[in-house]
């Protein structure tokens, strides 16, 4: 297959918590008029690039795109030779496999998100039980420790709970605070201490986020006795292109990957989803940034029902709420 024509969409999506989400959807034409769409999104102070950089690197590589003859069974080995910027690569290779490996409507396991004040996580815990979410991932780093123990105390028994501290409790802080907590209380518990050096010494069942790679290496993980699950964003790190080797070690180690995403619009985290399905990655994908999208993009939203989110067999936005850009 060869890319005949590819443009670009930017788009503006206002969040709940009164920040603006940007992005830009990315579109490719086949010579047989296939299309397919991904989303190239960098995370604010979290991606490594920023969207104009993302924007510059791909009117950079542009002719190498065309010239390409893309294959299924080659696709990761030539997107690896662009080395492009993690978010370039997601949007490129999810619109790719849109026309090179498509799935007909597809349902995966999806966890929900609560974050903010106690009354607003108490808000969404109500709605996301009643529509069926039975994972959670629990946001605590910002809460003092009386407000996280009571928010835990109010929904262990309706979700299993996956606990997230962004790393914002000391080593010993943080002991303290779980050592009241039974082994199998949670789902895992997400970046506990503010030196990921120190994870060695945590006895439940342990998550690592952003320490890696940025602070801990794959040896640096062989250490960590309870190490249950490793979270990777495809926006931030890169796709399935950045995932081969670490796909291939958790399932030597026996260790969960978790999709997650980055406040992606509707479209890139269909994306994920349907990576975590390619992946064959069971445990629930983390999806529940959806929740705090004001609007969607695309022509059919995500159904969640049942702790599963129902994904379309044709991803696509709505024209009428974008503007194509110049490329």
């Amino acid at each position: 297959m060869r890319i005949q024509k590819i443009s670009l969409f930017p788009y503006q999506i206002p969040l709940k918590n009164k920040q603006v989400r940007e992005g830009v959807l990315i579109n490719i034409l086949d010579h047989n008029e296939n299309s397919g769409w991904g989303e190239i999104a960098p995370l604010p102070t979290w991606s490594q690039e920023t969207l104009e950089e993302a924007l510059a690197q791909l009117i950079q590589e542009k002719q190498a795109l065309l010239n390409q003859v893309w294959e299924k069974e080659a696709y990761l080995k030539e997107l690896a030779k662009l080395n492009l910027y993690p978010s370039v690569a997601f949007g490129i290779e999810s619109a790719l496999l849109a026309i090179l490996d498509p799935f007909s409507s597809i349902a995966i396991p999806a966890s929900a998100l609560f974050m903010g004040t106690c009354e607003e996580i108490m808000q969404q815990a109500a709605l996301r039980q009643a529509e069926g979410f039975t994972s959670a991932k629990l946001k605590v780093g910002h809460l003092t420790f009386r407000e996280a123990e009571s928010m835990i105390a109010s929904l262990k028994d309706c979700f299993r709970l996956r606990i997230d501290v962004n790393r914002a409790w000391n080593t010993k802080e943080a002991l303290a605070f779980f050592s009241q907590y039974a082994w199998d209380t949670f789902d895992y518990v997400e970046e506990p201490f503010q030196n990921p050096h120190d994870l060695r010494w945590f006895e439940l069942p342990l998550a690592v986020d952003e320490s890696f790679p940025c602070d801990l290496t794959l040896g640096d993980l062989e250490k960590l006795p309870t190490l249950k699950a490793i979270i990777y964003k495809p926006t931030i790190q890169g796709g399935m292109v950045g995932c081969q080797d670490l796909q291939k070690w958790a399932f030597k180690k026996s260790v969960q990957l978790v999709l997650s995403s980055s406040f992606e619009s509707d479209i890139g985290l269909a994306h994920v989803a349907l990576m975590a399905k390619r992946l064959s990655a069971c445990p629930p994908v983390g999806l529940g940034t959806y929740h705090y999208l004001i609007h969607d993009l695309s022509v059919a939203p995500l159904q969640f029902s049942g702790a599963k989110v129902q994904i379309p067999a044709h991803i696509s936005p709505n024209l009428e709420k974008l503007t194509m850009a110049v490329f």
